[in-house]
This record gives C-alpha cells, structure tokens and sequence, in this order.
C-alpha cells in the first residue's frame, strides 16, 4: 500500500511539475487526459487487489463477532476437530486458515468465495444474522483432496485405501468420518489446548 502511495505521489508530482509544457501541446492535453482516467483506474484496481488479499486472511475472517467461536475453535483440544487440528499442526497457513479450506478449488473458487464473502459482510450490515451460519452448497470433497490427494498419511490411511474411487468422485463425503470441523462444545466447555511453556 506504501508503494502505491509512492507511486501516486510520484506521478501527481510529475503531472505538476510538466503540467504547463504538456498543455501547450495538443499531444501533451491527450496525455493529461489519458492521465486524468487511468490515475483513478489504477488506483481503484489497485485498491480492489488489496482488499481481495486481505478479505483472505484469518483476522479479517474473525472480525466479524458471528465467526468468534469459530476462531475460537481453532484452539480447541480435540484431536477430531478439523479446523484444530489443521490449525494447530500448521497443516495450513495460520495468516489464511479460514480461506484455505473455505474457499472452493474450481475454476472460479476465488471468486465465487469473495462473492459469498460480500453476501456475508451484506447480512452482517443490512441484515439478520442467523443463529448458525450454513453452507451455500454440501462441502465438496476436492476441497479436501486438493492438498490430501496425494499425502502419505491420507493414501496409507486404511480406510482411505478402499474408498479412494468413492471419495474421488464424491459419492462418499469425506465429512461422513470426519464429522466435527469446529468443535463449538469444546468452546462453550473452554477446553483449549495450550503448549507446554503456556501451561500453568
């Protein structure tokens, strides 16, 4: 964002320090003109580039209070919880938690999720929050095998093994096993891991 604004800075500069020989010349007022719509295009594209980075990572996810316990849940001590476990065994980015495994692989997975993200950034504003958010759609399971696909511990999983065609093409869910991707309970309950040097 910094540079940017350097940028800009240089450019309004440089506008100003040649605006009087550039309007005496007719190529010159073309070059203001062109000037004059591409400074607000490029600063606005720019502006647009960086919300979209943003808008993906774990803080921004959690600065909504509807997604607190879900935050929360990344902490939880609970071997079986998705979310917990990725987390905190830095299966994935910690800076992109929620969008990494929210977002869909597809072709237009990115916008697709930024889409869905304004629908929820819409109803946290204008509308009414429900009391448990849901899915757009079941959750797909390449999700999932977009990073397990070819992992040793997924592939020498047992039962991993025998349902490879069925996971594959979805006509067994991956979350038919593993239920729980955010321990809410472990919340309520407190019940947070804690590593050693933290424990009292």
């Amino acid at each position: 964002m910094m540079v940017l604004l350097g940028a800009v800075a240089v450019m309004v500069a440089m506008i100003a320090y040649a605006a009087g020989y550039l309007t005496a010349h007719g190529l010159g007022r073309l070059v203001l003109l062109g000037g004059l719509a591409l400074l607000p295009l490029a600063v606005s594209g720019a502006g647009v580039a960086v919300g979209v980075h943003e808008s993906s990572e774990t803080q921004f996810c959690m600065g909504c209070h509807e997604m607190e316990r879900y935050g929360q849940s990344l902490f939880v001590d609970n071997p079986n919880a998705l979310a917990a476990v990725h987390y905190q065994k830095r299966l994935i980015s910690r800076d992109s938690t929620c969008f990494s495994c929210h977002t869909d692989y597809a072709l237009f997975g990115d916008a697709k999720a930024k889409l869905n993200g304004l629908r929820h950034v819409w109803v946290h504003y204008f509308g009414t929050v429900p009391p448990e958010p849901r899915l757009y759609q079941p959750y797909p399971n390449y999700n999932c095998l977009h990073c397990h696909n070819d992992a040793r511990g997924y592939l020498e999983g047992g039962p991993h093994r025998e349902l490879q065609a069925e996971l594959r093409s979805g006509a067994r869910s991956c979350l038919t096993c593993h239920d729980v991707a955010h321990d809410l309970e472990g919340v309520k309950a407190q019940n947070f891991w804690l590593p050693e040097r933290q424990r009292p």
